[in-house]
């Protein structure tokens, strides 16, 4: 492929907002973020910065040669945080790229503001994947964690909500939150350079402990959201964040239990309220359909079974449509279907047996990455398998095509839980 050739299907996409008045103070102003990695494929690069001060900012792409193969373009303005969202394509598989910013006068836009990212090879070459999950995140504490995340050589990471704490709508909160988070921790600084994250919200990241989709200003929510991540895609018609990835014999869902919850009746029972809400419910259908991933993980903040207290966001408020989902995956005969939630401050593994699917159906529960447990929430269960109040703890999935391996690690790189399935077993 020519430079020419290269330059004109290679995209670049900005996210505006409305502009919200003068809500930023001196230090805000000039904070800088990034560049922070989201998703990666085998072609494509997504990545983000927030900038000192508005102006044109430039990234140069370069592979690990040092030959430029993109120069994309884009504006810094207060319409948008000063964020501004890049998405390189037509790349190479298995190859390192180094991408720089500068600003308009041609140097560095910030100190750090570079990225070196490897996209992964084409998906039938990949005989591994090692991914991290995790919720419940502090912004400005246990830096230890994310350097140990590195340590266990994680190819990527899914943040699950409550990532960060925000407990507010307000939209000037809501991005200074997540300039707080991205920028504050040295190893996540470091590490959100090298790897991709991708990310959904649960309740405290959507405005306010057990929030729905009738929380007032949700659209300034997930402005702020957008503007700081950098996701492949972010629902659909302008509607919630849900989206997937396939990473070798991984397969990534991560749903969105907050923006349509509450508001219509449920697609599974109309005396019901709907959680995915039918939009959401017709993509996962679809995607679940066309996947051939040995395992297809279906991530997010609710657990999947009664959470213990007088909440309502799990999934046992939604049961009609947890079992019009497990129907539907048992009748298409679509294998390899986990289950990851958190939110809850407890560690749990359920094996719920092959009543509802036809053959094992797992649940890994993972929080808190910060240290707040809360024991009265490890509620019995009979699918209970292990369960611990254990602080700062966090993910490792480790998957071939015949097996994957699921370990919960803490930040001092103790293995608190390992239990693996193989793909067989879920056919």
């Amino acid at each position: 492929m020519t430079r020419r050739n290269f330059a004109r299907t290679t995209a670049l996409t900005s996210i505006g907002v409305m502009a919200a008045g003068n809500i930023f103070g001196e230090e805000a102003e000039k904070k800088s973020v990034g560049p922070v990695l989201g998703h990666i494929d085998e072609n494509r690069i997504f990545t983000f910065v927030r900038a000192p001060r508005e102006g044109k900012i430039e990234l140069i792409v370069t592979a690990g040669d040092s030959q430029e193969v993109a120069r994309l373009y884009g504006i810094a303005e207060t319409e948008n945080d000063l964020c501004v969202r890049f998405e390189v394509s037509g790349l190479k598989p298995d190859t390192v790229y180094i991408g720089n910013f500068l600003d308009s006068k041609g140097e560095p836009l910030f100190e750090g503001a570079v990225f070196s990212a490897r996209t992964p090879a084409k998906t039938t070459d990949i005989e591994r994947v090692v991914l991290g999950m995790g919720s419940c995140v502090s912004s400005d504490k246990f830096d230890r964690i994310w350097g140990q995340i590195s340590a266990e050589k994680i190819e990527g990471f899914c943040l699950l909500g409550d990532s960060p704490y925000i407990d507010s709508n307000d939209l000037a909160k809501n991005r200074a939150r997540r300039r707080e988070f991205w920028s504050t921790l040295p190893s996540l600084v470091k590490l959100q350079k090298k790897i991709p994250f991708w990310g959904t919200w649960d309740d405290h990241d959507f405005g306010k402990n057990d929030s729905d989709g009738l929380m007032p200003k949700k659209r300034d929510i997930r402005k702020a959201f957008i503007e700081y991540s950098a996701l492949a895609s972010y629902g659909e018609n302008d509607e919630g964040i849900y989206t997937n990835f396939r990473r070798g014999p991984v397969e990534v869902w991560l749903l969105d239990d907050r923006w349509f919850s509450q508001t219509a009746q449920s697609f599974a029972d109309p005396s019901q309220k709907t959680c995915l809400g039918k939009k959401q419910w017709e993509w996962l259908k679809k995607s679940l359909r066309e996947s051939d991933a040995p395992f297809k993980m279906l991530c997010g903040g609710m657990v999947w079974y009664p959470k213990g207290n007088a909440e309502k966001d799990h999934w046992e408020t939604y049961a009609a449509e947890r079992e019009a989902l497990f129907r539907f995956i048992k009748q298409e005969k679509i294998s390899g279907v986990m289950l990851v939630s958190g939110d809850i401050h407890v560690c749990r593994h359920h094996d719920y047996g092959f009543a509802s699917l036809g053959y094992p159906l797992h649940e890994y529960v993972i929080s808190p990455m910060h240290d707040k447990v809360i024991p009265s929430l490890d509620v019995k269960h009979p699918a209970r398998k292990w369960s611990e109040t254990a602080k700062n703890v966090f993910l490792k999935v480790d998957a071939t095509k015949e097996k994957l391996v699921a370990t919960w690690v803490d930040m001092n790189g103790l293995k608190r839980y390992t239990t693996e399935v193989e793909a067989a077993d879920l056919s």
